[in-house]
């Protein structure tokens, strides 16, 4: 009896290494479909949010990433989330060492509009050493949104930018189409 545990004991481990190694080695795909079911559209802060559901997993910037400035445009916004939090979209760590986070966070905006901002961000030996903005998201004059993929090679955006947004005279409020 006790031979036979040990011997499922020790397929199931072998197995499960198996299975360990080939999700190490799968392929690098992300692109915006990973976040577009995390989000919604908020009219009153004109920009795409999280879902609650999702907000309330996010976790705290570490002090070390906090003043980390990352790479590409940031339209003269300062990229400091607005309740120094991040939700973890996705993980990858490949052979030689490197992990990769992608990350959805938001900043603030002009008049208190709120950016949803897609980040790649990337580590050696747990250190943060790059992080490339992928989509900064948001209303306000002009919509602003990109599509993007990365995989293991190379990381593509296209960004949009729809100008002549309606807008009410007297308010100023943003008009959705």
């Amino acid at each position: 009896m006790r031979r036979a545990f040990l011997l499922s004991f020790f397929a199931l481990l072998f197995v499960s290494c198996s299975l360990q190694r080939k999700a190490d080695t799968a392929p690098l795909h992300w692109s915006n479909r990973l976040v577009k079911p995390l989000l919604f559209y908020n009219d009153y802060v004109l920009s795409y949010q999280l879902k609650p559901k999702y907000r309330k997993h996010s976790v705290p910037f570490p002090d070390n990433e906090k003043g980390f400035v990352p790479q590409g445009e940031k339209f003269y916004y300062s990229m400091t989330s607005t309740d120094g939090q991040y939700y973890p979209v996705a993980e990858y760590k490949d052979r030689n060492g490197h992990a990769y986070k992608l990350i959805a966070y938001n900043v603030m905006g002009d008049n208190d509009t709120e950016i949803l901002v897609t980040q790649i961000n990337s580590y050696k030996q747990d250190s943060l050493v790059d992080a490339l903005i992928l989509e900064m998201n948001f209303t306000f004059e002009t919509q602003i949104s990109s599509r993007y993929s990365v995989n293991d090679s190379v990381a593509t955006m296209d960004r949009y930018e729809i100008n002549g947004i309606l807008y009410d005279e007297e308010s100023g409020d943003i008009m959705r189409a």
